[in-house]
């Protein structure tokens, strides 16, 4: 018999759907951003462009794809199990990672809007 509280595929689909839209909004933000002049204030991406030799933008690229690729991982493996812990726990992941992305989108809306507004 099937628990009423078991994790469906749409369930994850959505999830992996709010956490690509808020991912891309993320990278198109920040993209947009560094063109208007604004600085990249992530320790961590500068360190690694100055460290690779590239620039900020491929940096912030390369993060992104990493970030995809282990949450696509990450969800794969819970459309996998059949623990239900472990589907909540996947799935709360991405859900925390969406909205930490969307967090960081308006804050580089609110960055490129003082920009554009001087």
């Amino acid at each position: 018999m099937k628990s009423s509280s078991a994790i469906s595929y749409s369930t994850f689909a959505l999830a992996f759907a709010y956490f690509v839209v808020f991912n891309i909004l993320d990278l198109s933000s920040t993209i947009l951003a560094l063109r208007l002049g604004l600085s990249e204030a992530n320790f961590a991406i500068l360190y690694l462009s100055s460290t690779l030799g590239i620039s900020i933008a491929k940096v912030v690229l390369i993060v992104k794809s990493i970030f995809f690729v282990s949450v696509g991982g990450a969800l794969i493996y819970g459309l996998g199990t059949k623990s239900q812990t472990v589907k909540k726990a996947i799935l709360l992941t991405i859900v925390i990672f969406g909205a930490l992305f969307a967090i960081v989108s308006i804050s580089n809306f609110l960055s490129i809007y003082s920009v554009i507004s001087r």
